[in-house]
């Protein structure tokens, strides 16, 4: 996944990248032949089904995942246990 740049040089850099490379794209994209542009289409919304597959498979685990065991509760008890320990003394 793509990030935002945090500088502001960065984002001058990347504003600037876009205005120039997307028109270049298009360019590029509209003088291919029609049979080309409707494969790089298909072969986009393949990849766009994709990850909106893989997505919900990754929340549907997760779901599946809520109420078990997990090492957040090690944690959590561990870190009760050393504070009945310093309790204690």
């Amino acid at each position: 996944m793509a990030h935002w740049p945090k500088t502001i040089s960065g984002n001058i850099f990347t504003v600037a990248l876009a205005i120039i490379v997307l028109p270049m794209l298009v360019w590029f994209l509209i003088t291919l032949p029609i049979m080309f542009q409707l494969g790089l289409a298909a072969v986009a919304l393949a990849c766009v089904a994709l990850a909106v597959w893989r997505h919900r498979v990754e929340a549907a685990r997760e779901r599946n995942w809520v109420g078990e065991f997990s090492f957040e509760d090690v944690v959590r008890r561990r870190h009760a246990d050393e504070a009945l320990e310093v309790a204690a003394h």
